[in-house]
């Protein structure tokens, strides 16, 4: 999987690296480039496992479709490959979608109801990005998607982007 119009710096390189071999908390401030090491880490794990898909999670459904827009303008990959998940999105439209998809950008709630309704299939993902992953605590949808994710998973790989960590 290629990366077009797109030259990455020597931090986020840096960063990729070790996102490529464990998985990474990245906190950087706001304006850095944390989607673009997200977008980085895809196109490492499509090319690795070309049959694998990526599930981008973000908290908010205009940060979801943000980062949707930054793989569609640098992830050379027909744009049908990229959809966006949302409570809007019918469940059984959002199974359909699944099937075709490439690298899926959701709201964690989507996706944990998709989860416990079986309508994807977790084992598929071979990266699994989290932004804002500060909000990984307690009962947040995040912690529930990630423990099931690396039960299911054949190739787990998290990445979590945040500029704010918290103190847990």
């Amino acid at each position: 999987m290629k990366i077009i119009n797109f030259t990455p710096r020597l931090y986020q390189e840096t960063i990729l690296d070790t996102s490529k071999k464990y998985n990474t908390l990245v906190v950087l401030p706001t304006g850095l480039g944390k989607t673009n090491i997200s977008l980085l880490l895809a196109a490492h794990r499509l090319t690795n496992y070309p049959t694998s898909k990526i599930l981008l999670l973000a908290p908010t459904k205009p940060l979801a479709s943000q980062h949707l827009t930054t793989f569609q303008k640098y992830l050379n990959i027909k744009k049908d490959k990229l959809v966006l998940f949302t409570g809007s999105v019918a469940p059984k439209k959002r199974q359909e979608l699944w099937r075709k998809a490439k690298c899926i950008f959701s709201t964690p709630q989507a996706i944990s109801n998709d989860i416990i309704n079986d309508r994807i299939k977790l084992e598929e993902i071979s990266a699994l990005i989290f932004d804002e992953c500060h909000r990984a605590v307690g009962n947040y949808d995040y912690v529930w998607i990630a423990k099931q994710y690396q039960k299911k998973s054949h190739f787990p790989r998290i990445l979590g982007l945040t500029a704010s960590p918290g103190s847990d």
